[in-house]
């Protein structure tokens, strides 16, 4: 039996990773080396992402509801957790490029996390969708002339 993740478990357990090695790194820079940074940066990473995603769908429901739609139940949320991985890989990137010394490395990674669950939060509905036909079998995403013709062929 071969264990399969799915999208948003793998980009759950990298926003976790990358925030893990940022406060892993920013606590051996400030302190000397010690692992007890890494548990703290996962989890104030993951968290954060929580909250921008959270965020981000209380406001397009918000705007949602003022247009006079009905609110969106999201059900897969893989736009969230891929924009909170975009966010943390890009947050630390400017953090370690912006500071001379690479501290607050936590802080970039958070922060990214952040907005960028907050922004994949708004096109949600879009990207899972999408997914799913990338994931679907080659003979099933072949269109109809494709098919008329190695039908014929055979």
């Amino acid at each position: 039996m071969r264990l399969y993740m799915d999208l948003k478990e793998k980009g759950f357990y990298s926003i976790m990773g990358i925030g893990a090695l940022a406060g892993l790194m920013e606590g051996t820079m400030s302190k000397g080396f010690a692992l007890h940074y890494l548990f703290p940066g996962a989890i104030l990473t993951i968290s954060s992402a929580f909250v921008g995603g959270l965020c981000g769908f209380l406001i397009k429901d918000f705007f949602r509801v003022i247009r006079g739609m009905k609110p969106y139940r999201g059900v897969n949320n893989d736009a969230m957790v891929l924009g909170g991985l975009a966010g943390t890989i890009a947050g630390t990137v400017i953090q370690v490029a912006g500071s001379p010394d690479g501290a607050n490395l936590l802080v970039g990674a958070v922060a990214g996390s952040f907005v960028g669950s907050l922004s994949g939060a708004f096109p949600d509905e879009f990207v899972t969708p999408i997914i799913q036909l990338m994931h679907r079998a080659p003979a099933s995403r072949t269109g109809s002339s494709e098919t008329r013709q190695s039908v014929r062929q055979e």
